[in-house]
């Protein structure tokens, strides 16, 4: 007799009279014991199969959670689902921008299982990507569930069935956990459930593992900066005790060697100084950085000013530039050498505080040269334009100055004219360094005396032979106008002056000869020597003038006995008269022409003046007429002739 007990699921077969079976009165009561029985073994298994999960999530979890390997993480989950899930293939595809990638797969034939990347919506774990829930398929190549992108690759594996859960993070999903079945199967909600509490184990392992490895890294980046810090405190103790030195050895008055030796032996590197144009003002170090200080020095001015320091490589070193700065104009350049990449730091700063040092010593010198500079304008400007009182004072304050007014000497005034367009304007400490190069270039000798006032220079020399002086003159001005980039400047020197006192004369000679050179209307000098006709008329607008247009035109001949003095310029004016005609003077002076001969001759030994030629002709035609003014019209007369010498 055919019995059920759990209708679908079970039932009891009795051998027996059907009839007397199912009139039994136990037949029913031992139904229902036999199905509480079964009911009783049906969940006691299931309690050892939830157990034996539970366990299994337990190890699985005490496993990721103690580990904070991703690599070992994902490999855990992985081989434990597989196992749990009675999978063939398990992986993990974390979250990268808007897709997922494949970062642990086991069971895969395929290399292209492992480098699995899909979009939302593309394949199973691209539905779960988009809807955020667990999905699974019995048929993977047949489902219209999913996306066909991947059924190739289902097909390369023997996919028949898999299920995915989403891998949640604390706002947003950020991967999927999946696997696979090679034969035909069904995923029950059991599977399902089991696959999301793995999938929520590994979300909370990933998390914790980028926890650690965030807080790791920040245990190391304060390491690291710790490490950072303390390194810099040496170095700024180490700048700190060097600044400390160079300013003491700064106070104490030293020059720039000094300080760059110190800097030198206390980095153990090569450090020097160079100037603006690239020369060596100071230098300490090996030989071999020394034979590469001018190539590092000329590539430095040919890339110009720099505002901030600079790094180059030159002759296989590195090397690092420096610009020290005064009243805000870059004056020099501080150079080192950067051989131990782990010292750079240190020297990049230390070189920094040089140039404030250098700058400082540089400022220092500026301030007392620019002391001394405006003494010396003022003492030289008394002695040229002052009165006799304030010419007298100028001559003391000139001995306090130790400037060298003995011996002869020559004055050149230098006239600047409109700056260049597009030229930098130089500062007055430049334009005096500029112009002292220049006259050490074209003299080969220091000026005596230097002095500025506006677009007006002087300068005072010792005294050099005529045509010395007439190249000297030209050569001022024109490396002064190369050194302000051609800009026009005009030349006058005086004549030769013996005395401080005369300086107020050899001025206006130089103003006189100033003019002329101004009628050129370009870069051009004129010595008041052979200012010429041009000259001449200029100086006579003066009586002081006049006077001193006689003694240096007709010298000699204004210290000679009145009468014959007087003898001597009658002739003259009388050859003048006659058009240069030795016959006709002898005939209107009632003399022999030997005679008339002999004395022009002798007019000529006196004057310097060869009477032979237009120029001079001309020079001492007028001189005669000067003569005569001063002395009123007379050719002697004791108190002018007194005047006149």
């Amino acid at each position: 007799m055919f019995v059920p007990v759990a209708p679908g699921a079970l039932a009891l077969l009795i051998e027996g009279d059907p009839v007397t079976i199912e009139a039994s009165d136990y037949l029913g009561v031992f139904c229902k014991f036999f199905a509480l029985a079964i009911q009783t073994c049906e969940r006691q298994r299931i309690a050892v199969q939830n157990l034996d999960e539970v366990q299994a999530l337990q190890r699985v979890a005490t496993r990721i959670l103690k580990s904070h390997d991703l690599s070992e993480i994902l490999l855990l989950i992985t081989q434990e689902a597989k196992q749990l899930l009675s999978a063939d293939i398990c992986g993990v595809l974390l979250r990268e921008d808007d897709k997922i990638v494949m970062r642990r797969c086991v069971g895969n034939r395929s290399p292209e299982t492992a480098n699995l990347q899909m979009g939302p919506g593309q394949g199973l774990a691209g539905l779960v990507l988009a809807h955020r829930k667990p999905a699974s398929v019995e048929d993977y190549v047949t489902s219209e569930a999913i996306s066909r992108d991947f059924f190739h690759l289902a097909e390369a594996e023997l996919v028949r069935s898999a299920s995915a859960a989403p891998l949640l993070g604390r706002d947003d999903i950020i991967g999927v956990l999946e696997v696979w079945r090679r034969r035909p199967s069904t995923f029950t909600p059991q599977d399902t459930t089991r696959l999301t509490a793995l999938a929520n184990l590994t979300s909370i392992a990933l998390e914790n593992a980028e926890l650690y490895a965030g807080q790791r890294r920040m245990v190391e980046e304060l390491g690291q900066a710790h490490e950072a810090l303390n390194q810099r405190f040496d170095v700024v103790r180490s700048v700190s005790s060097l600044t400390q030195t160079l300013m003491l050895l700064l106070l104490q008055g030293t020059g720039l060697n000094a300080i760059v030796s110190t800097t030198s032996t206390t980095l153990k590197t090569d450090v020097a100084i160079i100037d603006r144009d690239g020369t060596l003002l100071a230098w300490s170090g090996s030989d071999r950085a020394h034979g590469l200080v001018a190539a590092v020095a000329a590539a430095v001015v040919a890339q110009g000013v720099a505002t901030a320091g600079l790094s180059m490589t030159q002759g296989g070193l590195s090397w690092r530039v420096q610009p020290i700065f005064v009243e805000g104009e870059a004056v020099a350049w501080i150079l080192g050498t950067l051989e131990d990449a782990h010292r750079s730091e240190l020297i990049e700063l230390t070189l920094t505080q040089v140039a404030v040092i250098a700058a400082l010593q540089r400022l220092e010198q500026r301030s007392a040269s620019r002391a001394r500079s405006e003494s010396i304008d003022a003492t030289l400007w008394d002695l040229l334009r002052a009165d006799e009182t304030a010419r007298a004072a100028a001559i003391d304050r000139a001995a306090d100055l130790k400037l060298d007014l003995e011996g002869p000497m020559r004055l050149y005034l230098c006239e600047l004219g409109a700056t260049v367009p597009g030229s930098a304007q130089s500062s007055g400490s430049i334009l005096r360094q500029k112009i002292t190069r220049a006259v050490e270039t074209v003299r080969g000798e220091k000026a005596r005396a230097i002095a500025l006032q506006g677009i007006s220079i002087a300068v005072l020399c010792s005294d050099q032979a005529l045509d010395d002086a007439e190249r000297f003159a030209k050569g001022l001005a024109e490396a002064i106008s190369d050194g302000l980039g051609g800009r026009q400047v005009v030349v006058g020197g005086s004549s030769r002056c013996h005395v401080p006192r005369a300086l107020a004369i050899a001025y206006r000679e130089a103003q006189i000869a100033l003019d002329v050179s101004r009628q050129m209307g370009k870069t051009a000098s004129v010595v008041y020597d052979r200012a010429g006709v041009v000259g001449m008329l200029l100086s006579l607008r003066h009586d002081v003038g006049m006077r001193r247009f006689l003694e240096l035109n007709l010298g000699e001949l204004l210290n000679e006995e009145p009468k014959q003095r007087d003898l001597f310029l009658q002739t003259l004016r009388v050859y003048f008269d006659v058009n240069c005609s030795h016959e006709a003077a002898s005939q209107r002076l009632g003399v022999h022409r030997k005679t008339v001969a002999h004395r022009l001759g002798r007019i000529s030994d006196l004057t310097g003046l060869d009477l032979s030629t237009h120029d001079d002709r001309l020079v001492a035609d007028l001189s005669l007429y000067v003569f005569q003014m001063l002395n009123n019209g007379t050719a002697s007369g004791d108190a002018e002739d007194r005047r006149v010498r």
